[in-house]
């Protein structure tokens, strides 16, 4: 039995995301697709457009055989911590060969090179790190310099040519010019920052599972031009604005999404904004350095900016910075709002990252995958969050309790919105088409 796993937000679902599921079937010859999926708040800080039942139902609709949801406390985290969590969620199940993911650069050996140094970690790197920073760069760009420091003193770092050039490298250009078009391409580019994040995590679990990078087709991750390759971020602004976007997600996809929508309402960030002033007005005394990756100068600004909160995208962009991104202070104010704290972090990791497998929905003809999967992991199977309690150590629970949480607050927003009747996270059933 051939699988290959996927780690997705699939926010919403469209046709690169069908492409890439069509392809690497073909590629890897798989026999089943899984996808380690986010819930219903996604990396980038932001609640999803639409909830973790209805993306599921259109992944199933499109290819994919099961979908387990990716803990909340690791799919709203840092790139690193996101990428560690999708990972060890494939591995866990023991049975997936392939990891599959999509990057603006599909060259594995490149992405290798990269993941292996920042994996090490020598002091030189670390020292031009640390100096790039300290000059006010940001963590991508800092980075991406200090990486291109070691590849210059380091000839080794790529492989050679007979010639003696680098097999990227453009006839035209010297080798530093080469390396540094190659690694600032690989490292301040959305999809490539997560290939290097998934390889970095296979290496450090050494996980058996092999690596396929496909080349990202169609628009770029933050491109709003609509197409019929259209990115997530142009669809769900198509959607906010009411423009016409069925040509950019593959027909039942569509329809399910339309569907949805017809009964509850899109749901974005600022549909939150009073829920996050609250928690402000709630903490002046004890700031917010507790929560996940906010420092003592980011919850210092926090709150010396409080008082002009209007929502919270016009906040984001108060409190960004040249050194700290818009994405990074999303990521704090949703850790805010979802009460995850640098404690969750260390519990998470403590307890190998992912202590469950929460099934979302699989496709009835692949019983014989969830069969194998139970066969094999050695962490337990959650099909009813009623379960969970009497299946899961203390800790684990607690992690478990976050994803319930962020689900509550996400429905008890969306149905306020539009005006429906609250579902009770526990009865919700799982999606089986």
């Amino acid at each position: 039995m051939k699988i290959t796993g996927i780690i997705a937000e699939y926010n919403p679902f469209h046709n690169g995301h069908a492409y890439q599921i069509e392809k690497i079937k073909k590629e890897t010859d798989a026999d089943y697709v899984i996808i380690a999926m986010s819930g219903d708040f996604v990396q980038r800080g932001a609640p999803a457009i639409v909830d973790k039942y209805a993306r599921t139902k259109m992944t199933l609709a499109n290819g994919a055989d099961l979908v387990f949801e990716l803990p909340t406390v690791l799919a709203t985290a840092s790139a690193e911590l996101f990428a560690m969590g999708g990972v060890t969620l494939l591995d866990k199940t023991n049975c997936v060969s392939t990891l599959c993911f999509g990057a603006e650069t599909a060259d594995g050996e490149l992405f290798s090179a990269i993941a292996n140094l920042l994996v090490a970690e020598p002091d030189s790197y670390r020292t031009s790190l640390k100096a790039y920073i300290k000059d006010g760069l940001s963590f991508p760009v800092a980075r991406s310099r200090a990486i291109l420091d070691y590849a210059t003193a380091h000839p080794d770092f790529f492989p050679r040519t007979s010639s003696g050039s680098t097999p990227f490298q453009d006839a035209t250009e010297s080798l530093e010019q080469s390396l540094f078009h190659q690694i600032t391409d690989v490292c301040q580019k959305p999809n490539n920052i997560l290939a290097i994040e998934y390889q970095k995590a296979l290496s450090k679990r050494n996980s058996t599972m092999n690596c396929a990078i496909l080349s990202r087709e169609g628009s770029g991750y933050h491109d709003k031009k609509l197409s019929s390759m259209s990115s997530a971020t142009a669809i769900r602004s198509a959607i906010l604005s009411g423009q016409d976007f069925s040509h950019a997600m593959p027909e039942s996809a569509y329809a399910i999404l339309m569907e949805t929508l017809s009964k509850h309402a899109p749901v974005c960030a600022n549909d939150f904004s009073m829920l996050l002033r609250y928690l402000l007005l709630t903490h002046v005394k004890e700031g917010f350095q507790t929560y996940g990756d906010c420092s003592e100068f980011l919850s210092n600004r926090i709150l010396k900016t409080a008082d002009s909160f209007e929502d919270i995208s016009s906040f984001c962009e108060q409190l960004k910075t040249k050194e700290i991104t818009y994405t990074r202070i999303s990521r704090i104010l949703n850790h805010i709002l979802l009460g995850i704290t640098k404690e969750d972090y260390q519990r998470a990791a403590s307890l190998d990252f992912i202590p469950y497998l929460r099934i979302l929905g699989f496709r009835k003809e692949s019983s014989a995958l969830l069969s194998e999967i139970k066969k094999n992991a050695d962490i337990p199977l959650i099909s009813k969050p009623a379960d969970a309690a009497s299946l899961l150590s203390k800790d684990a629970y607690m992690l478990f309790e976050k994803d319930v949480f962020a689900a509550s607050l996400y429905e008890s927003v969306s149905a306020q919105k539009a005006h429906t009747k609250i579902r009770n996270e526990f009865r919700r059933e799982i999606v089986l088409l």
